[in-house]
């Protein structure tokens, strides 16, 4: 279980790293964004480490929860079983370093806890 969690934080930061990238040269061009290249990457960063503390807390399915950053403001959503797990999902991502707020999105699904 602990190979398959490091696998799986691995492929997160991978393809956030590599979606960082490659689209903060468009982020940097749109007129539409209001972020740097910079600021966008470094969101890319929170957003990853943000997954990866997620990943790396027993007590949540990263597959349940979603992470977006937007100038250091992370949105959290999905769904999970217990208001503890929506709780505990606010206070991994408001520990992680770099995190401003955090919007806590996270609905719960009781049929979620019976699983």
């Amino acid at each position: 279980m602990t190979m398959r969690k490091l696998i799986l934080a691995a492929a997160i930061s991978s393809g956030a790293v590599f979606g960082a990238v490659s689209t903060a040269t468009y982020a940097a061009e749109s007129d539409a964004t209001k972020q740097s290249a910079s600021e966008y990457a470094s969101d890319a960063v929170i957003t990853t480490k943000v997954k990866g503390a997620i990943v790396a807390d027993s007590t949540l399915s990263a597959l349940d929860i979603s992470v977006e950053t937007n100038n250091g403001t992370v949105t959290l959503g999905g769904t999970v079983g217990t208001e503890a797990e929506v709780e505990q999902a606010g206070r991994v991502a408001r520990d992680v370093e770099g995190v401003k707020q955090v919007q806590n999105d996270i609905k719960v699904d009781p049929a979620k806890a019976e699983q």
